[in-house]
């Protein structure tokens, strides 16, 4: 009896320790349309991590226990993760006059949303509930596969939004101008680090604010059959035979302003 009674209490305090996650006192907070975040310090504090769990924001992240830097400055704080090899900052608190500004990032959504803090559901939190899904979702590849840097996925994504810039171009000038980015010019790091598209549409946004008469309609119409947009070390266009060649670098700067000067003298 003496025996069995021991393995009993062997086992449960066990139990009791696996049980008992390293999570502090964590705070929701709730945006307008019913987006919700809990942001939970991992411990110890000391080492600057947290969770962050969205819902309601209809993406990608709802749903996820996501492991968050933490870094606190000058009355500031950011939690950022990892997405797809680059950081991203999820969650931001700001001094706004003499209370606290709280903005929830998520993607697929250009824009931040405003968050207040929650009282009822900060009360309501089981902060250990949030951490047993880190652990499982840790486990079963969940969390890897969205921090994993996708080549092919985000070069999809920035041939999608260069395409929107495009059809809005082609809508005002009445063209029928293709647009293409020479992917094997842009390294891993630099599709990482950078917003490749936004790169990219400085020509069409440069053609389409060019587009202003009848006459220069005609003209991009006659001279512009295809944009073709790559990396290089320099900021360079050139136009031959229909076809433009725009060379950009991530440093450069007035990108758009020096497609329109370069069109005006050019076409």
């Amino acid at each position: 009896m003496r025996i069995i009674l021991t393995m009993v209490i062997a086992v449960g305090m066990l139990g009791c320790a696996t049980t008992r996650a390293p999570v502090g006192a964590g705070k929701v907070f709730s945006g307008p349309q019913g987006e919700e975040v809990a942001v939970i310090p991992l411990l110890p504090e000391q080492e600057q991590k947290a969770l962050v769990y969205v819902q309601g924001t209809g993406g990608e992240f709802d749903g996820k226990a996501l492991p968050h830097k933490h870094e606190s400055y000058d009355d500031k704080e950011d939690y950022t993760t990892t997405l797809r090899g680059s950081d991203y900052r999820t969650f931001i608190v700001r001094p706004q006059g003499g209370s606290r500004s709280h903005q929830l990032s998520v993607p697929g959504r250009n824009n931040s949303i405003r968050v207040s803090y929650d009282e009822a559901r900060t009360q309501a939190l089981k902060a250990k509930d949030i951490y047993a899904l880190y652990e499982k979702q840790k486990a079963d590849g969940t969390l890897d596969k969205l921090a994993a840097f996708d080549r092919k996925g985000t070069m999809a994504r920035h041939d999608q939004s260069l395409a929107e810039t495009l059809n809005a171009m082609n809508k005002t000038c009445g063209t029928s101008v293709t647009a293409t980015i020479v992917w094997d010019s842009i390294s891993d790091d630099l599709l990482k680090d950078y917003s490749i598209a936004s790169f990219c549409e400085s020509p069409l946004t440069a053609l389409e604010k060019l587009c202003d008469t009848n006459v220069s309609k005609r003209i991009i119409r006659e001279k512009v059959r295809e944009v073709r947009c790559q990396f290089g070390n320099e900021m360079k266009l050139s136009v031959d035979a229909g076809r433009v060649t725009w060379t950009t670098q991530q440093d450069a700067a007035n990108q758009e302003d020096f497609a329109v000067q370069y069109f005006e003298k050019n076409l």
